[in-house]
């Protein structure tokens, strides 16, 4: 997780379109983790969640669209996974985890960015095909479910902040 996010801030830190580049490197970061751990066997679903926490942790370090890059690093997250061969639907599932789990450490409105990682997992799942998407769709029905009962479960209150503090 921390290399995702520190190659991230380096690469965008003294970029004048941030969005654009946080996306880009996301995109690259996310896709470049989940190739190296499935050239030796690791586990993919685990790789995605810390590349997910990564990537949006970095958005929030250099002031970027936190939305954005879940939904970005997830849709490439579960395409890359199908490229690699792997189980798109826990990778999808860990995103939404990894997601869940980096807004909560940020103070984020868990459930938008919940919401945000589901519809980038939806996106790729849907290219792949009509199967894919149902069987994706399904377990973010289910990741999502849960990371909404364990956010409103924490504390009572529910943190609204979906960007860095200026």
């Amino acid at each position: 997780m921390n290399l995702v996010k520190n190659t991230l801030v380096t690469a965008i830190s003294g970029a004048r379109d941030v969005g654009g580049e946080m996306g880009t490197a996301a995109v690259a970061a996310v896709r470049g983790s989940i190739r190296a751990a499935s050239e030796i066997g690791a586990d993919l679903g685990a790789v995605a969640r810390y590349s997910i926490m990564g990537t949006i942790e970095a958005a929030e370090q250099i002031g970027g669209e936190l939305g954005g890059a879940a939904r970005t690093a997830t849709r490439d997250a579960v395409k890359t996974t199908r490229d690699v061969g792997g189980d798109v639907n826990r990778v999808a599932g860990q995103a939404i985890e990894g997601t869940a789990e980096a807004a909560r450490r940020l103070g984020a409105d868990v459930g938008s960015l919940v919401q945000d990682a589901a519809r980038g997992a939806v996106e790729a799942a849907d290219r792949i095909g009509t199967a894919a998407g149902r069987a994706v769709r399904a377990t973010v029905t289910e990741a999502v479910a849960g990371t909404k009962a364990l956010a409103s479960g924490q504390d009572g209150s529910k943190p609204a902040r979906r960007r860095r503090r200026a």
